[in-house]
């Protein structure tokens, strides 16, 4: 029992280690954890879901407030299958601020990291001290601030999942209750919502499971892959639907997405130990970047070259796991980018430090050479000195700070090989060479724009209702210098991405990574929704079926224009019915026109003629039902100015009719040629959610059933923490 307390009192701590490392950057600045994807993407839409559960206790799947953002479960990196992302969304309308909000969610998911690191530490038979190292190295590692903790934020929060799924596999078979925490942990990493997190634990669970089996050949040992199967099965709602937006989507095509873009260079991965050396990265043509974002830590090098190998025997064979996954992490990170979800290798780089970390700290702590040869003491100090002058080669202007962080790594490092140093030692030791990292390279990556912007927070956010029109904002560029100084400002009156949500304004704009293809086709130029010139004039076009405008179709009422280029385009380009309103601030125009369809029910679009429509009940994002008074019998196909995701049905007088597009974007449905009168009922249904359900159900029947055959656990219970160096 003391050994367990232990334990707990220890990932107490360490959870506490990651939130007291983290939050020093707020300190500094808080708009730390608020870059980039942060601002246009995430924090909006956490927000507005965090708003959903807290005022109207409901999780959004889909919303109409976006047409290119609005299919919130489809685009599988919001986590709303994941209780524990959704409890954290729900603290987030209390904070009122987004800047606030992701540094809490960043701060929170630091410490679940930090702790996890730690019991995955403690799980691979590494020592209590260098177990905390390992956590505190991991939570301080650049790449993980500077491009997930910043942006990519989904990728951090999954990793932070991921470590505590991969001890629990680990442990898979040592009891019942490690079994059971391992498909929880696999479901709460799956479910988190990011693709590269999944292929890569997904490698490291195969890999674990299948030595296992080929080495003991019996039930128990096929108890980790058991695990992570079921897992996988109960997480399957949250992939299925990102699956069935295949058939609408193409994220074969991006400028960020080449076998040629963001691959890191293997020098600087293998540069591992020097704490400022100038990374490189192709993004998408190679580039110097000032942040040393592939370091990792400064007690690599000379572990590895200290380390005592002619001592090691019969590594436990999870330890050998750990070591095949840095090289299979390492491959990852050089591009094997002709597979959809291993695009954007340098997503694996932060992979491959973590195990490289958790293999250099298990050979130190068991296999610590106790003598120094003048081979290895030369031999060190040559390699620290050829790949600083290196570095400084590639940025001379930083000679002085390469050549003093080169001198601390030699003086830190030999202090490391030649004594039995205290923790508080290696933890001031990697503070001190942290520090000079970050230093060097700035409070944040500036490949991400500079601008912060401050969207207005709606105080009444439901993503559950339709509107009645929409918004369009003329932008060519929100990263000019204009931006960068006025943002703040700007937002107010113009707004891209997700802030339309969080904003209460609905718009024909969004960020979706996964994209509905045709409608980014005709208005969109990237995934973040940015909507240029040639967008305004793509709505003005007519759709040759309706006759009507994609605008009209739409229900765009305003087309809100950035002052130059943007305005004097639409102004030429404009019909004669689109007229200007007087303007409200200096640096946008609005024009607006009268909509053909605004007395139509609910999101109806067209028919205008031709059919007597009223509105049944008030319409939803999942769910309008309209009651067809009298229709023509020419009048087969209604449109709605809804965006056509998979998962929608029809249902004509309680028959089920076709659902269909027009122009590949546009939801319609289509009604008998009998010209016949009655109720027309439009759902949205989760895409799969009729086969995953019932699949989740029977990974809790089975992860119960194997919990209770005790011939699987007898003789097997044990505590693979306790070890010599807690004894």
């Amino acid at each position: 029992m003391s050994g367990n307390n232990k334990i707990y009192t220890n990932l107490v701590l360490s959870f506490l280690v990651g939130i007291i490392l983290s939050g020093i950057p707020l300190l500094i600045d808080g708009n730390a954890y608020y870059r980039d994807d942060m601002q246009t993407q995430y924090m909006p839409t956490f927000y507005s879901i965090g708003s959903m559960l807290l005022n109207y206790h409901q999780i959004p799947f889909m919303t109409t407030h976006s047409w290119f953002g609005g299919n919130i479960v489809g685009e599988f990196q919001y986590g709303i299958f994941n209780p524990v992302e959704l409890v954290l969304y729900s603290f987030l309308p209390i904070i009122q601020s987004l800047s606030g909000g992701a540094g809490f969610l960043a701060v929170i998911h630091y410490g679940m990291l930090s702790s996890g690191i730690f019991f995955l530490s403690r799980t691979l038979g590494i020592s209590n001290k260098y177990s905390y190292i390992a956590a505190i190295t991991v939570v301080l590692n650049n790449f993980i601030f500077y491009w997930f903790a910043e942006s990519w934020f989904p990728e951090f929060s999954s990793i932070a999942f991921m470590v505590w799924a991969v001890a629990f596999v680990f442990r898979a078979k040592d009891s019942k209750w490690d079994f059971l925490a391992a498909v929880v942990a696999t479901y709460l990493t799956i479910t988190s919502g990011f693709p590269q997190t999944i292929v890569a634990f997904g490698l490291c669970g195969l890999i674990y499971s299948g030595m296992e089996i080929y080495q003991n050949r019996n039930l128990p040992s096929c108890l980790p892959f058991l695990s992570l199967c079921l897992g996988g099965m109960a997480a399957l709602m949250a992939v299925v639907p990102t699956l069935a937006m295949v058939l609408i989507s193409d994220r074969t095509k991006s400028d960020m997405t080449t076998v040629t873009s963001m691959i890191p260079s293997l020098g600087d991965l293998l540069a591992v130990f020097n704490p400022i050396h100038p990374s490189h990265i192709l993004y998408p043509t190679e580039m110097n970047i000032k942040v040393s974002i592939y370091y990792v830590a400064w007690f690599v090098l000379p572990a590895l070259i200290f380390t005592n190998w002619q001592s090691v025997r019969r590594i436990p064979q999870k330890n050998i796991c750990i070591f095949i996954y840095v090289i299979v992490f390492l491959v990852l990170t050089q591009g094997a980018g002709g597979i959809n979800v291993m695009k954007l290798p340098i997503r694996f780089a932060v992979f491959f430090q973590i195990f490289l970390t958790l293999a250099t700290l298990y050979l130190w702590s068991h296999y610590r050479g106790k003598e120094l040869s003048k081979v290895k003491v030369y031999s060190f100090i040559l390699v620290l000195i050829v790949t600083g002058i290196m570095s400084i080669l590639q940025y001379p202007h930083k000679i002085i700070g390469i050549a003093l962080a080169v001198a601390l790594c030699v003086y830190f490092g030999l202090k490391f090989a030649q004594k039995d140093l205290s923790l508080a030692k290696l933890i001031a030791m990697t503070l001190v060479l942290a520090v000079v990292s970050r230093v060097s390279g700035g409070g944040y990556n500036h490949l991400f724009p500079k601008a912060i912007l401050y969207p207005e927070i709606s105080q009444n956010i439901n993503l559950n209702t339709t509107d009645t029109d929409y918004n369009m904002c003329l932008i060519y560029d929100v990263y000019n210098d204009t931006w960068i100084v006025k943002g703040s400002d700007y937002i107010k009156y113009i707004w891209f991405g997700n802030m339309g949500l969080v904003s209460g304004r609905p718009s024909v704009n969004g960020y979706s990574p996964i994209k509905q293809y045709a409608l980014q086709k005709r208005f969109f130029r990237m995934v973040q929704g940015f909507t240029p010139i040639e967008s305004g004039i793509a709505g003005l076009e007519l759709e040759s079926s309706t006759g009507m405008s994609f605008f009209d179709l739409m229900r765009v009422k305003n087309v809100i224009a950035t002052n130059g280029p943007q305005v004097d385009v639409f102004m030429r380009e404009k019909p004669s019915d689109w007229q200007e309103l007087a303007a409200t601030n200096p640096y946008t125009r609005t024009f607006s026109h009268t909509l053909p369809n605004e007395k139509l029910p609910g999101t109806l679009s067209w028919p205008v003629n031709g059919v007597s429509v009223v509105e049944s009940s008030t319409a939803s994002a999942a769910l309008e039902t309209l009651a067809i008074t009298s229709r023509s019998k020419g009048v087969n196909r209604l449109i709605f100015a809804r965006t056509s995701w998979p998962g929608y049905e029809a249902v004509f007088n309680g028959v089920s009719v076709p659902v269909s597009t027009v122009a590949g974007f546009l939801l319609a449905v289509d009604l008998p040629d009998d010209g016949s009168t009655g109720i027309v009922q439009l759902t949205y249904h989760v895409p799969g959610i009729r086969i995953t359900l019932p699949l989740f159900g029977l990974s809790i029947v089975l992860t119960i059933l194997i919990m209770n055959m005790n011939f699987l656990w007898n003789g097997l219970y044990r505590i693979p923490y306790r070890n010599k160096e807690e004894a």
